[in-house]
């Protein structure tokens, strides 16, 4: 009996103290959590949080109050607020539906280029490149031509963000990054986007740079998604030829399967979403709605077959 009670005795203990400790677990996590916007920029003013706070940042009725609260922290003389300041941008507008207010995020995101930081440079580049182009209007889309004249973060993500804008303007600047004495990174986005805006010099430069590239991994998951950005038919053409190859110099997306495939398969998922009236359709992930992948790609080969002058969606 002695030993049942001081047992009891341990176990009630033991319950008393797991509670203390979840007490105090709580107690810091809801310091952790901020309850408003302002609070967590002093929080990280005060170097005290990190993680962004999706759930009040998707949150579309109190976004006036967000865009005011940012607005008076993108001067911060800290980095790390105004940093955190454009990543909270970055949500808002992916979550947004509002337009008048995407617009009045986009504005503030803009700032961002200007930024004395080049993390934030690169970043504020990088959310931008996922805005929709026809977001941007005439003089935003001149800020972001003029930015091509400057030596900032992530260029070549810039460079091709301004191909998508389709301004003939900046068609100049684009061609002076194309020359020798820039990177070769650089050069390459340039040549992408003069390609891009239709030039057909840079159209037949890349077209004869991809052609002489081995068809395998690397220039699937690195070159044809650059032969797409272009959303040129005559570089298109040269995917389509690939559907028609059956050397398997691929690996599988299944990590469980060690055989090589066929390229095409990969192609084909590049390709699909981007024909007009293309009859295999694709998920949100990429992947072709169908049971076969086989069967796809007899399809897709049949209807390229007959329909020689497909058109390429413009998705600007």
């Amino acid at each position: 009996m002695k030993s049942l009670l001081k047992l009891n005795t341990a176990t009630a203990k033991a319950f008393f103290l797991i509670g203390i400790v979840n007490l105090y677990c709580q107690i810091g996590l809801g310091q952790q959590a901020p309850t408003s916007l302002a609070n967590y920029f002093g929080a990280i003013r005060n170097g005290e949080q990190s993680s962004l706070p999706y759930q009040l940042l998707r949150q579309q009725g109190l976004l006036d109050d967000y865009i005011r609260v940012i607005d008076t922290n993108l001067s911060d003389s800290l980095s790390t607020v105004r940093k955190a300041c454009y990543q909270s941008l970055d949500v808002m507008q992916k979550s947004s539906t509002a337009p008048a207010a995407k617009q009045q995020i986009l504005a503030l995101q803009l700032q961002g280029m200007a930024d004395e930081s080049p993390d934030i440079v690169g970043l504020s580049t990088q959310n931008l490149s996922s805005v929709p182009p026809s977001m941007f209007n005439a003089s935003q889309k001149k800020t972001l031509i003029q930015t091509l004249d400057r030596q900032v973060a992530k260029k070549e993500v810039l460079i091709k963000m301004v191909g998508t804008l389709k301004d003939q303007s900046a068609a100049p600047a684009l061609r002076q990054l194309s020359q020798p004495g820039n990177s070769a990174k650089v050069r390459w986005a340039a040549y992408l986007a003069l390609s891009r805006l239709g030039d057909q010099t840079a159209i037949n430069l890349v077209n004869n740079k991809v052609r002489g590239i081995e068809v395998n991994d690397d220039m699937v998951y690195d070159m044809a998604p650059s032969i797409i950005y272009t959303q040129q038919k005559q570089l298109y053409d040269y995917l389509v030829e690939l559907l028609y190859s059956n050397e398997k110099n691929c690996e599988s997306a299944n990590p469980d399967q060690t055989n090589t495939i066929n390229c095409a398969y990969r192609i084909l998922e590049l390709l699909a979403p981007q024909i007009v009236d293309f009859p295999i359709a694709t998920t949100a992930s990429g992947d072709l709605q169908t049971k076969s992948y086989q069967e796809a790609l007899i399809t897709a080969r049949e209807w390229f077959s007959v329909h020689v002058d497909f058109q390429v969606k413009n998705t600007d």
